[in-house]
């Protein structure tokens, strides 16, 4: 069953989604699942307040562009029964590949929101 209801807000640094009809644990597991199969691994945190990453910033500062990196961070909250808001926030700006590697970090956060509709 699908628990998204709306992004409150996204912008070019994050964005907000709200869910409802299911727990803040049950979202945090899902959230969790998405992430490692976009090829992503826990950096630090637990599911609902974590740090997410994929790549290397060593290759990134190395090769640019041509080395993915992205860091993005999580954290969900209830202030209500049965709903729960999920914030994600760039965790890096994408400098280090120079502008082709800011748009590809605007890019891939436009992909998670896009996907964390389908919860």
């Amino acid at each position: 069953m699908k628990h998204f209801t709306k992004h409150e807000t996204v912008n070019n640094d994050s964005c907000t989604s709200l869910y409802s009809g299911v727990s803040k644990d049950e979202l945090d597991k899902e959230v969790d699942k998405l992430f490692k199969y976009r090829g992503y691994k826990l950096k630090e945190g637990t599911p609902g307040n974590a740090t997410y990453e994929k790549g290397s910033k060593t290759m990134r500062i190395l090769f640019g562009a041509f080395a993915k990196h992205f860091v993005f961070k999580i954290k969900s909250y209830s202030n209500e029964p049965d709903t729960v808001k999920v914030t994600v926030v760039k965790g890096t700006s994408g400098i280090a590949g120079g502008l082709v590697g800011m748009k590809q970090v605007k890019n891939e956060l436009t992909r998670i929101s896009n996907v964390l509709e389908t919860i």
